[in-house]
């Protein structure tokens, strides 16, 4: 059965000089964290707020690496930590398990859970008739670190009275509702929000998302209404990363970002140019497109949406037998210029074009310009 939580709610004051760096939607890539943890240069002079998503969406068993990783670093008096909606997958398995068949197909088929690391750390078979209940019970006995840990953080931060801190969004800060859930998973927050009344940062749904017009995973300040939306998508759109958002202090109100991700890098030898004259990227939920030809691995169509021709990677493209429609799971239109010696991200590598990303800005480049050697 799913173990309800009520929102937890802290207030905290942390000295006014002192740097805050903030990060979201790790999805257990410890690496590419540490990564963002060194090129921030994280010490101990500064404050570290997680916003949740620490886990979930890894390969076999670096979500548990992630989780442990991050329990010793809440150890420390300047890091706190709060959940992310991914998180709360274990107070949703309590059992006794109701929905059996979510729950066999979100660790057969997804098979990217904490649960599935559990399963391989205890030597127990993963299948369709499994003892679901036995095995949560084994879990919650053999991890009751981990479960006790989840269970005890805080939901949302307030910091010096000045700063908001929630995983997904709130709509009244000053009324917050009391199931965790509601604050934890929030679609479209950012677009659907009124101005809010403090500097909120959240995650949970990815900045990429939020631009159809340009195809990058870096944070969106809105000091207008007062939001910065900080997930980069990463391990969840292609060309995510973990987006590291750091607060000079809290008495010059200045912020910046780094960004780290996971894709093997690549220096230019050639100038790139491209004439891009209107920019179309899809975004979740507007993704339907026709196929209009192939050439090797992308396939030509046109984004229903906006009426836009583009070429995107095949197995971005997906069909829906029910609907007899075709879909795309992300694509852009932006062939991305390059200069030499700049440093780039692969995020695909195919022909005859591969899919880059410099700045956090995802675009098309042909594969000639990029060395076989990356």
């Amino acid at each position: 059965m799913q173990k309800l939580k009520k929102t937890k709610v802290v207030h905290i004051n942390v000295p006014s000089d002192k740097r805050l760096i903030f990060v979201s939607d790790i999805h257990a890539d410890l690496d590419t964290f540490k990564e963002g943890l060194d090129k921030v240069g994280f010490s101990n002079d500064d404050y570290l707020f997680i916003l949740g998503d620490i886990y979930e969406k890894g390969n076999l068993g670096e979500n548990l690496k992630m989780i442990r990783y991050i329990m010793e670093l809440s150890k420390l008096e300047n890091v706190y930590i709060q959940t992310g909606n991914c998180d709360e997958v274990l107070r949703m398995c309590y059992p006794p398990v109701i929905d059996k068949n979510k729950f066999l197909y979100f660790i057969i088929e997804k098979q990217k859970s904490i649960l599935n690391d559990m399963a391989a750390e205890l030597n127990i078979e993963i299948c369709k008739d499994m003892d679901i209940d036995s095995f949560m019970n084994s879990c919650i006995n053999e991890y009751k670190e981990i479960f006790d840990f989840i269970d005890n953080l805080p939901d949302v931060y307030f910091i010096n009275d000045t700063l908001v801190t929630v995983h997904a969004g709130i709509t009244d800060i000053y009324n917050i509702d009391e199931h965790a859930m509601n604050v934890l998973k929030y679609d479209r927050f950012y677009e659907l929000s009124n101005i809010q009344p403090k500097i909120m940062l959240v995650g949970h749904y990815p900045t990429r998302n939020y631009r159809p017009n340009l195809a990058s995973a870096n944070p969106i300040f809105d000091f207008n209404k007062r939001i910065i939306s900080i997930d980069g998508g990463n391990h969840v759109v292609k060309g995510g990363q973990i987006n590291f958002v750091v607060l000079n202090s809290l008495d010059s109100m200045q912020f910046d970002y780094i960004y780290s991700d996971h894709y093997p890098k690549h220096i230019m030898k050639y100038d790139v140019r491209y004439d891009v004259k209107a920019q179309t990227s899809i975004t979740y939920g507007q993704n339907e497109v026709v196929i209009v030809e192939r050439d090797l691995d992308f396939y030509y169509v046109k984004h229903l949406n906006t009426n836009t021709l583009m070429w995107i990677y095949k197995n971005n493209v997906y069909y829906n037998d029910k609907e007899n429609k075709y879909y795309a799971y992300d694509g852009t239109n932006n062939f991305l210029s390059v200069n030499k010696g700049d440093e780039i991200s692969i995020c695909i590598k195919a022909n005859p074009f591969s899919l880059i990303k410099k700045d956090g800005i995802i675009g098309l480049i042909e594969t000639k310009y990029l060395d076989y050697e990356v």
